[in-house]
C-alpha cells in the first residue's frame, strides 16, 4: 500500500459519495477515457477498468458499489479538486479516490475481472501504446 492511501482507509459517509454517484454514467466514463485515456498512467487506467467491471459483479455488496460508482463519477468530473488538465498532478486526486475504491473491494477482484479489464484496455487503445500496468500493491495477492 502506498503511504497516501492510509488516509483513505477511513470510512466514507454516503452524503460525501452521493454527489459523485450522480455524476456516473457508462457513456460519460467512456467519453472521458477517449479524451484522456492515453494521458493516464497504466495503473490508473487499469483501476478504472477494474472498477467498471466490478460494478456488474453480483458478489460486490451495494455499499461497495456506491463507493465504486462515486469514484468513477469523480473520475468523470472535469473540475475536481485538482483540474485534470494540470500536467502530472491533474489525475493525482482521481488516482487517490480510485485507489480507495480498489482497496475497499480488493477481495472481489478475481483473475477473470483483471483479464476483462486488460482486454478492454487493449480494445480501447492499441496494446503497444498502453504499457502493462504494474501490479498495484493494494490488489495483488
Amino acid at each position: 500500500m502506498y503511504e497516501w492511501q492510509n488516509e483513505y482507509k477511513k470510512p466514507v459517509k454516503f452524503s460525501t459519495l452521493r454527489k459523485y454517484v450522480e455524476l456516473y454514467s457508462e457513456t460519460d466514463l467512456f467519453a472521458k477515457l477517449s479524451k484522456v485515456g492515453l494521458k493516464l498512467s497504466a495503473e490508473v487506467l487499469f483501476y478504472v477498468m477494474l472498477l467498471y467491471y466490478l460494478l456488474s459483479d453480483k458478489s460486490v455488496p451495494l455499499r461497495n458499489k456506491l463507493i465504486i460508482t462515486a469514484a468513477l463519477g469523480y473520475f468523470i468530473l472535469p473540475t475536481d479538486l485538482i483540474a485534470d488538465f494540470i500536467p502530472v498532478l491533474g489525475f493525482s486526486d482521481d488516482a487517490a479516490f480510485l485507489s480507495y475504491a480498489i482497496s475497499t473491494v480488493s477481495s472481489a477482484i478475481t483473475p477473470e475481472i483483471k483479464k476483462r479489464a486488460k482486454e478492454k484496455i487493449d480494445e480501447l487503445f492499441e496494446p503497444d501504446v498502453v504499457a502493462e500496468p504494474s501490479k498495484p500493491k493494494s490488489i495483488s495477492k
